[in-house]
Order: C-alpha cells, then structure tokens, then sequence
C-alpha cells in the first residue's frame, strides 16, 4: 500500500477496496463498528469507494479483521528436526543428580557404535570393574554407563563429563550440518 501526503494516511487503492468488499460478505458492519468504534457511514464510503485516503488509526483499527484476508491461510509448520533421544519422564530420571541427566543427554546423542566406545572409555577410568545400574528407565547401555560414572570419583566425574561435552557438542555441529 502506498502512503499518500505524509504518514498519516495511507491511500486507498483498489486492492484495498477489493478486499474490504470481500470482507464484507464475512463480517457485518455493526460487529466492525462495536469492535473497533468506527462509524458506520466511515465504513461504508470505504466499500463503496467514495473515500479516496484512509486514517492511520482508522486503518490499525481495521487491519486485525481484514489481516486473514489479505494474507491467506497460515502455513502448516513441520517440527524441527530433533537430534538425540526424545524427553523422557520418569520418577527414577527426576531424582538424577544434574550430572547424570546431562551424562544421559549427551549419551543419547552418539550413534550405538559410539556409545560402547564411550562406555569402555569410562569403564577404562577405572580400577576394578563397576556394576551395571538397575534403572528401570534406562536400557542396558545406559546403565553399564551410569554403573561406571557413579563409581568414579567425583573429580573424575567432572573431568569424564566435560570431556563427554565437548564430544558431544562436536557430534551435535557435525549432525546440523548433515541436516542442513
């Protein structure tokens, strides 16, 4: 739409007019009026053309109603490509410490290859052998993982869970890339 004499009022083309009118079959004009306190009789110049310019704050008042109009129908948005496993809610996952939640997110990242090198790279940590967790939310690999990080130190947890972050922060850019 172009501005005609200055920004306070926008000129009134026949594309407007156009689609006022086809409004028109869709809205009555006493709902126009109540809604957005414009007179009737400003309304219907409007439709039949007899008003060269419209108002700013005559058009703002407008434009919600006749926005589906001029636009058409929102398009139907696809969710985002998710990388990892899904949210998973359960009563065991909720009692987590924050690092073993975050250990499991990054976890899920990495394909299944990866994952069993991940779990003997931490098992390596180790000086005896650690025992599998019995997570009922978790599955065999996720507890072999658990079982090791939670017999480590904690100073060893910390250094094994910032390594498992930059991996994964690697593998996720790596991924993106793929996907776009």
């Amino acid at each position: 739409m172009s501005t005609s004499q200055g920004p306070q009022e926008k000129n009134f083309n026949t594309e407007l007019a156009e689609i006022i009118d086809r409004c028109s079959s869709s809205l009555s004009f006493d709902d126009v009026t109540r809604l957005n306190a414009i007179r009737l009789e400003l309304l219907r110049r409007y439709i039949d053309r007899q008003a060269k310019n419209i108002r700013t704050e005559t058009w703002d008042k407008i434009y919600p109603l006749l926005k589906p109009f001029l636009e058409g129908p929102e398009p139907i948005k696809s969710a985002p490509p998710c990388i990892g496993g899904t949210y998973r809610r359960h009563p065991e996952l909720v009692e987590m410490k924050s690092e073993q939640k975050v250990l499991l997110d990054e976890f899920a990242i990495f394909s299944d290859a990866e994952k069993k090198k991940i779990i003997k790279h931490f098992a390596a940590a180790l000086e005896t052998p650690a025992a599998p967790t019995k997570y009922s939310s978790l599955n065999h690999d996720e507890n072999a993982l658990m079982g090791n990080f939670l017999a480590l130190t904690k100073e060893q947890q910390d250094e094994m869970l910032a390594e498992l972050t930059q991996q994964a922060t690697a593998e996720v850019r790596r991924q993106r890339k793929e996907l776009f």
